[in-house]
């Protein structure tokens, strides 16, 4: 049954925002980010979208896009909103009134030109921010707290990697080299991403020839609980291949499926630890928000 599940949730969504969880599917390709003339863009916005409130006093919620550039909220909170669109942690998101954890949303919003989900993925998330700002009035500042985090570390004391995560300066990058090969009893099979791109989805990151931010920003999006901070001390460009058993798979009555953790996995097979500690990081504080006229 909750295998049957996961299995829905993968071919509908490319980002489920549930309250347990953050799943995501998603190809990014840094370069085209760093392209002056892109980064002077206006933020990309739906071209129509409807909120409303929802009273039907259910507790769980989630967000997906689905192909033809639609994006569906249902039963969402403004701060499941928050974290969905600048990819931050509860901890991470500061002030506000009561009712951004009570009070729950329907959204659904259409952006043309996204006949395919998978170039829609990230692009949605940005989306949603002017979508905030508009609807609900909501104005944020950066700032800095110090908060329980994750320290990613090299776990060995003379520095080696693990079998799953290799160093890759792209002169495999014009070659059919094959995909970096999954751990030992893995669930699925090596992922055969193009260099320059990641994959995402529950208890599976998978990347070829990307620099370490992506790997954090990735954890983001799992149950981790924590802001990810890293003191690997290590630059370049990586693949890697980490499979662990997600927490979401143990609910209700029904025996936990046999499996690494995710702290356990990225020891074992990327050769780095997730060490608990507390930093000063990133937060956004909420400076005004309205609730929004429903439609």
């Amino acid at each position: 049954m909750v295998d049957d599940e996961v299995r829905r949730l993968r071919a509908r969504s490319v980002f489920i925002c549930a309250a347990m969880f953050v799943a995501a599917i998603a190809i990014r390709h840094p370069r085209a980010q760093t392209n002056p003339a892109i980064a002077n863009q206006k933020p990309p916005a739906f071209d129509v979208a409807a909120i409303r409130p929802n009273t039907s006093g259910g507790e769980q919620g989630g967000s997906y896009v689905e192909p033809g550039g639609r994006f569906t909220a249902t039963n969402i909170t403004l701060r499941l909103l928050i974290k969905t669109a600048y990819g931050v942690y509860d901890s991470q998101i500061v002030g506000g009134p009561r009712w951004i954890d009570s009070d729950r949303w329907d959204i659904t919003a259409k952006a043309e030109g996204y006949a395919q989900a998978p170039a829609f993925r990230d692009t949605a998330r940005l989306m949603i921010r002017p979508l905030l700002a508009d609807r609900f009035k909501l104005s944020l500042r950066r700032g800095k707290r110090e908060l329980p985090v994750y320290a990613l570390v090299v776990a060995k004391p003379r520095g080696e990697l693990g079998a799953q995560f290799r160093r890759n300066d792209e002169h495999e990058c014009a070659t059919a080299t094959p995909p970096l090969a999954p751990a030992a009893g893995a669930k699925e099979e090596g992922i055969p991403l193009p260099c320059g791109a990641d994959m995402f989805r529950p208890g599976h990151l998978a990347a070829r020839a990307m620099i370490l931010t992506n790997l954090l920003v990735a954890l983001t999006r799992t149950n981790i609980g924590r802001p990810v901070v890293d003191h690997t001390g290590l630059t370049g460009k990586f693949d890697w291949d980490i499979q662990w058993t997600p927490d979401v798979l143990t609910v209700g009555n029904i025996a936990p499926i046999e499996g690494p953790s995710v702290f356990d996995a990225f020891r074992e097979q990327a050769g780095l630890r997730l060490e608990p500690r507390k930093e000063s990081v990133d937060v956004l504080l909420i400076d005004r928000v309205e609730k929004p006229a429903p439609d």
